[in-house]
């Protein structure tokens, strides 16, 4: 054989291995639980074909990306309290790709599977993305950053992409003759999956879900100024905090939102690095606790060996609250998760805080 038709023939199959390769790696799901049950809301397990994938996932919570083979799944949720209720679709997932799928109506009449193809959204480090997702009955139209258009339209049941600025901002929109706008923060390297329904009132309800393919150290390394957590990222840098945290670990930070530290700086109550060390040590738990799960915990024990109490009842703030503290929302991480607090756990332990 020529050599030159050697060469050809190698590369050739080393091409063909390769696409075979890639054909093999999975596709990567998630789901959002927005269906119900009247007169309340609804708590689901997930089945993908045979394989029970996620449990007592309450509304309006999405879970962490799940890998399946590319390929035809069924997908199947059912209602905890209620087994005879539930319903399912047939997925068709593409290697490589990822995937959320919106759970919604109401399993006494119907329930609708939306399926999103989000393998193209990559947040970038000054900005952020987002998916929004309409799930009234008529098309939203004439969505504005400040005023300025920047999508005509987003028809029912339907999605679009949209990048989202690295400033604050408001973000409004059309659904029929009822105008919306609301105030957004920006965040770095997150990705938004929002979604826009009308409540029975027939005012518009935003459901915001928040996540990085960041795990928690690179996410708090590549925060720019002005996004949400700016602040305090700022003061992390100045301890050994995120050297402690591998990325093969699992993770729940619960941190200070911007103001809270903008309120302790003016107050001039911001602590040194040694203290602020030992502080962040109470505010890091080493499991992976998302919002659906963290109901099922009284307590927790953090990386300082301190037990803190979570209340998810009636609180003075209105919020889940931890030690006292509201809980205000999260971003779902590679290994774990960020939530947003409106304080600083076990402030009292340290003489320079209020």
């Amino acid at each position: 054989m020529p050599q030159k038709l050697y060469y050809l023939l190698l590369i050739l199959l080393l091409s063909i291995t390769f696409v075979q390769a890639q054909g093999d790696d999975p596709a990567r799901v998630r789901m959002m639980q927005l269906s119900y049950l009247p007169p309340s809301s609804s708590v689901i397990n997930i089945q993908v074909d045979d394989t029970l994938t996620s449990e007592n996932i309450g509304w309006p919570f999405a879970t962490d990306y799940v890998e399946v083979a590319a390929g035809e799944h069924t997908l199947t949720t059912t209602l905890v309290d209620q087994p005879d209720a539930s319903a399912s679709t047939v997925l068709t997932l593409e290697s490589g790709h990822s995937y959320s799928v919106i759970i919604n109506g109401d399993y006494s009449q119907q329930i609708t599977f939306i399926v999103v193809e989000e393998t193209e959204l990559l947040a970038e480090a000054d900005s952020s993305t987002a998916i929004i997702v309409n799930l009234t009955e008529q098309a939203i139209s004439n969505v504005t950053i400040d005023n300025a258009p920047v999508l005509s339209e987003i028809a029912a049941n339907d999605y679009d992409f949209l990048t989202l600025p690295p400033s604050e901002s408001t973000i409004g929109g059309m659904i029929g003759d009822l105008a919306y706008s609301e105030l957004f923060t920006p965040h770095a390297n997150t990705d938004f999956l929002i979604v826009v329904r009308l409540m029975p009132s027939g005012e518009p309800q935003i459901i915001y879900n928040r996540s990085s393919r960041l795990t928690i150290a690179e996410y708090l390394r590549s925060i720019h100024e002005g996004a949400q957590f700016a602040r305090v990222a700022e003061l992390i840098a100045q301890t050994d905090l995120l050297d402690s945290l591998a990325d093969d670990g699992a993770y729940s930070l619960f941190l200070p939102v911007n103001t809270v530290i903008d309120d302790l700086a003016a107050a001039g109550m911001i602590p040194n690095a040694a203290q602020w060390n030992t502080l962040f040590a109470t505010h890091v738990t080493m499991q992976n606790l998302p919002p659906y799960s963290l109901p099922q915990y009284e307590t927790l024990t953090t990386l300082a060996g301190a037990t803190v109490s979570l209340n998810f009842g009636a609180t003075n703030s209105g919020y889940w609250e931890i030690e006292g503290v509201p809980i205000l929302w999260d971003v779902r991480l590679a290994n774990g998760v960020i939530y947003g607090i409106d304080g600083v756990i076990n402030a009292a332990q340290s003489k320079d805080l209020p």
